[in-house]
């Protein structure tokens, strides 16, 4: 059941119902992502914003704002260690090879096709590309994020009264971005991942505790360095709901739940959405959290009482503590990250310019609750 990580907020979306892998093992060829620079000749960089109000902690609500780019784009992916940061093999003896006993650190290699596929470059002392912190999110990230807005203001709709204001930050949200067994090493030794940091637009320290009240209509404006101003509007609803997990026992806020049991969690959304993210992050000592599995649901059956209901089986867990996460998400914002916005896509964007226009992106408002999962090994 693992999957990389939380929150890549709205970098992931996948079905807790079902799965759909398509293989293509036909004729391949190397070929380089240069070679298609000319179809996208006549591309416009446009800015991609994306943004999210959270009911429960109004402190962790987002505004993301990024200018958009091109695979193609070999001015960023380069195959390069543009920051230095990539670390080779450490070898503890000194005889100038990897050995099978020394931490191979950053350089992995790189995986090769099919299932008995080796690791090419593998402690070659060579930064190649694909292995961590090759062409990733330190190098990238900082240079599409746009941190040049002179405002961002939120409203109440109807009143139009400024309730909050936003402040650009460096590190307004992360997201943990894992590489098996084979991993870069971390202070966890089994914790082979890396922890990314990026930037946006996050409530000023006097606007915090703000309180957004479910079925109220926000709005959000942004100002950019030309004066352009781009908004769009969204309402907050309740919580997830009606919280059922047969087979297991409660210990104040944490479920117990034996390895052997049938763990079937179900729950409901408010009628206005059938959307809803679950977060799954393991609890380690000294409470800190790694991200273990992350998806955006969408609830296909109705209950008795009208309700979006969800279910969630729970089936090859480790041993542990989790912090389990259940989020129901504005329709308009879990419809665009559920759907997989294409990139010329703008039916589904609910920001526009003062002109009326389309700015690629989504905002919506999430309501989250938060427990604890313990999984023990069945008597």
């Amino acid at each position: 059941m693992k999957l990389i990580n939380d929150i890549k907020p709205w970098f992931m979306k996948l079905s807790l119902l079902t799965f759909l892998i398509i293989g293509m093992l036909s004729c391949t060829e190397d070929l380089s992502i240069a070679d298609f620079a000319d179809d996208f000749e006549s591309y416009e960089q446009e800015l991609r914003i994306e943004g999210i109000l959270n009911l429960t902690d109004f402190s962790k609500s987002v505004i993301r704002v990024d200018k958009t780019i091109l695979i193609t784009d070999t001015s960023l992916y380069n195959g390069i260690d543009d920051n230095g940061d990539w670390v080779s093999y450490s070898d503890l003896n000194g005889n100038g090879v990897w050995d099978e006993d020394e931490p191979l650190n950053d350089d992995i290699g790189i995986k090769q096709p099919g299932p008995n596929g080796g690791y090419e470059g593998r402690g070659n002392g060579i930064a190649d590309p694909g292995e961590p912190h090759i062409d990733d999110y330190l190098e990238i990230l900082p240079q599409i994020h746009d941190a040049s807005l002179l405002a961002v203001i939120l409203r109440e709709t109807l009143s139009q009264t400024a309730i909050a204001e936003f402040e650009w930050s460096d590190s307004a949200a992360y997201f943990d971005e894992g590489f098996g067994a084979h991993g870069p090493p971390s202070e966890i030794a089994e914790a082979t991942f890396i922890r990314y940091y990026y930037g946006g637009y996050i409530p000023t320290p006097e606007s915090a505790d703000v309180e957004l009240v479910v079925g109220t209509e926000y709005t959000i404006e942004l100002t950019t360095a030309d004066g352009e101003i781009i908004s769009a509007s969204t309402t907050p609803i309740a919580p997830p709901l009606n919280l059922e997990w047969p087979g297991t026992t409660a210990d104040i806020d944490t479920f117990i739940v034996s390895i052997d049991n049938y763990a079937s969690l179900s729950w409901n959304t408010p009628i206005e959405t059938n959307f809803c993210g679950v977060i799954m992050d393991e609890v380690f000592p000294g409470d800190s959290l790694r991200g273990f599995y992350s998806s955006m649901a969408v609830a296909i059956n109705i209950d008795d009482t009208g309700l979006p209901v969800f279910p969630a089986n729970f089936v090859g867990i480790p041993l542990g503590l989790y912090k389990l996460s259940l989020e129901s998400y504005s329709y308009e914002y879990g419809n665009y990250v559920y759907s997989g916005l294409p990139l010329r896509d703008r039916a589904l964007s609910n920001w526009r310019d003062q002109a009326g226009n389309v700015v690629l992106g989504a905002f919506g408002a999430k309501s989250p609750i938060e427990f604890y999962v313990r999984f023990v090994a069945a008597e």
